[in-house]
């Protein structure tokens, strides 16, 4: 069986449940699934891929590679990872085909001329490049198209039984929520998010309860909380009871950046109210009107939120748009046919 090699920086609890998906994937495929990382986040569940953990190094790194013998590597690295372009130029010397899994350019800085030429030579080096989604596809040289694979960047939610997960109301009971209506916020509390914002609106609307979830609640931000009675920060979730939370929830934002959220929400069927602006490649997925809302302003996003609220047949007609479009675009399936298809077209090309 030969082996597949994904390097990556450290790799966080939800890509650890999409690698599980990949290697029972990459099984029936006859491929061996391996990762190596300088860290992995803690998990609760059964990792069913290879792991390899050890800190950055280029020989520790390149011997590693020795030891399994891949006869395909992917690389999901930044810049700033200096292990890079020492194992892309082992594998080639090695003949092991390189895989690029990224975005084109750091689109934080798309413009970034002397970083842009350093992911261009990067990509002609490759065998192979996956990115996230077709937008993303402007990032990278026309000469290059011909080795480049879209794996719809998405999460894995194939362990996940909806009809397990406790009803809206056993949720809300448990953590003293007694608002008739539900927005989300499941994500890091960072300032470009605007979890004050989402605050600011809803503070003290009536029967509109704004629950929030995730890492980096500041203690301001916590006596905001303790000054409105339908605010509630629930804390760091994951697993079984964040999707009980989701679950319980009737519109999702993350009002600045929303990232992943998008799969989780849509996955959920729940409309989605954001700001226009910067988002990162997830946004793809919204279809303004259709599963949510792009706002343009503060004022035209607190509309768009208290009308989805107080409309349940404009809200649950969303929620349908949500699902079919998770169901058509965002599925697991289609991100592993990104990568497979990058794998194969390696495989055709050392033949």
């Amino acid at each position: 069986m030969d082996k597949i090699l994904l390097i990556s920086n450290h790799v966080f609890h939800y890509r650890q449940k999409v690698y599980n998906y990949f290697f029972d994937r990459f099984k029936e495929d006859n491929l061996e699934f391996h990762v190596i990382s300088n860290s992995f986040q803690s998990i609760d569940y059964e990792m069913r891929f290879i792991k390899h953990e050890l800190p950055f190094s280029k020989t520790g790194y390149i011997n590693a590679i020795k030891e399994i013998k891949p006869k395909y590597v992917i690389l999901f690295l930044h810049l700033s990872d200096k292990i890079m372009l020492p194992i892309i130029r082992y594998c080639k010397k090695s003949h092991i085909s390189v895989i690029y899994w990224n975005h084109g350019v750091n689109v934080i800085t798309p413009n970034n001329i002397m970083k842009n030429a350093i992911f261009h030579y990067i990509h002609n080096q490759c065998d192979a490049l996956i990115t996230y989604t077709p937008e993303l596809k402007k990032y990278f040289q026309k000469k290059n198209d011909h080795k480049l694979f879209v794996a719809y960047n998405t999460l894995n939610f194939t362990d996940i039984d909806k009809d397990a997960v406790p009803d809206k109301e056993i949720t809300k009971k448990k953590y003293g929520i007694t608002e008739d209506k539900v927005i989300l916020y499941i994500s890091r509390m960072i300032p470009y998010k605007r979890v004050d914002l989402l605050m600011e609106c809803f503070a003290d609307v009536d029967n509109v309860a704004v629950v929030m979830v995730g890492p980096g609640f500041t203690e301001r931000q916590q006596a905001m909380v303790d000054q409105h009675k339908n605010l509630y920060y629930l804390g760091e979730k994951y697993g079984s009871e964040v999707n009980e939370i989701y679950k319980m929830g009737d519109v999702f934002s993350t009002p600045g950046h929303i990232g992943l959220a998008v799969n989780e929400a849509m996955f959920w069927g729940l409309p989605i109210v954001v700001l226009e602006g910067k988002h990162p490649p997830e946004v793809y997925y919204m279809k303004n009107g259709i599963t949510g809302y792009f706002a343009k302003d503060e004022a035209d996003y607190k509309e768009y939120v208290l009308d989805l609220l107080q409309n349940d047949s404009k809200r649950a007609e969303m929620s349908k748009a949500a699902l079919e479009v998770f169901d058509k675009e965002v599925d697991i399936d289609r991100m592993y046919q990104g990568f497979i298809d990058a794998v194969n077209y390696c495989a055709k090309e050392t033949k």
